[in-house]
């Protein structure tokens, strides 16, 4: 018993560190993909004086903090959302490792899953972009994965892509297209992991999150009438709340609401 608590904490701690990579590996998907730049070459650099970056600035989260948000050379900023997206990678690695039931495969599924969110929200803060090259071959992935695995049964994944879609769809089209269609072709990915319910509790949580998050920087003048803010970051962060705690927050509200006992 000891033996597997020891190799059970080894694995999570694998997890955060092979997490914080990729959600590094993440922010350069985010930045090159919508200018259609390669994603593996040239190598990393600074965007704003062009200096290929050493290796100790490419540590994920604690090279910016010892750069502290500057770059060494031409000191141009460095956005808060590179390490915010390593971190919050690393993090969703080692919770999904944190409850896997020893099922690999599915753990496997998550990682590439959590990549594909974390890359997602890198395109969307960077340029306000999410590519059809990214979103459209990952809900095939995801509805396959989902599937294959067990994560979610044939039928839940195929209906959880469909709802996510048509969810955001009808509000492009009611609204004159102030959602934007990327978001729906985001869903397709989440949906299939999420299964239908949960994706209809992603979105709602999403909407509330955004508005908690927007309403602030518009008060404050961050935000201006009409701007568009992106939507897949809260997208992501409802998609990992139903993923973790939502079966936890359906018997909350189901409580509170009188639907339960």
């Amino acid at each position: 018993m000891g033996q597997e608590s020891a190799t059970h904490e080894i694995l999570i701690a694998l997890a955060l560190i092979y997490g914080l990579i990729f959600g590094s590996f993440a922010n350069v998907v985010g930045y090159r993909l919508p200018r259609g730049e390669s994603v593996v070459w040239p190598r990393s650099h600074c965007p704003n004086c062009g200096r290929d970056l050493a290796a100790w600035e490419l540590v994920p989260v604690l090279s910016w903090l010892a750069l502290r948000g500057r770059c060494r050379t031409c000191k141009a900023p460095i956005s808060w959302r590179y390490p915010a997206i390593e971190l919050a990678t690393g993090v969703a690695f080692a919770l999904s490792a944190a409850t896997a039931s020893g099922n690999y495969a599915k753990l496997a599924v998550w990682w590439a899953f959590w990549l594909y969110l974390a890359s997602a929200v890198a395109c969307d803060l960077t340029s306000l972009i999410l590519p059809d090259v990214l979103t459209l071959p990952a809900g095939v992935i995801f509805f396959l994965g989902s599937g294959l695995t067990g994560i979610r049964t044939w039928l839940m994944a195929a209906a959880g892509a469909a709802v996510g879609y048509v969810i955001v769809a009808a509000i492009h089209f009611v609204t004159g297209g102030k959602m934007g269609m990327g978001d729906a072709k985001l869903n397709l990915g989440i949906g299939a992991m999420l299964g239908p319910g949960y994706m209809v509790m992603a979105f709602v949580l999403a909407a509330i999150y955004g508005v908690l998050a927007a309403l602030p920087l518009r008060l404050a003048g961050r935000v201006k009438p009409q701007q568009p803010i992106p939507f897949a970051p809260f997208l992501a962060l409802a998609a990992a709340t139903c993923a973790f705690v939502g079966l936890d927050l359906w018997h909350l509200y189901a409580r509170l609401t009188g639907l339960g006992p």
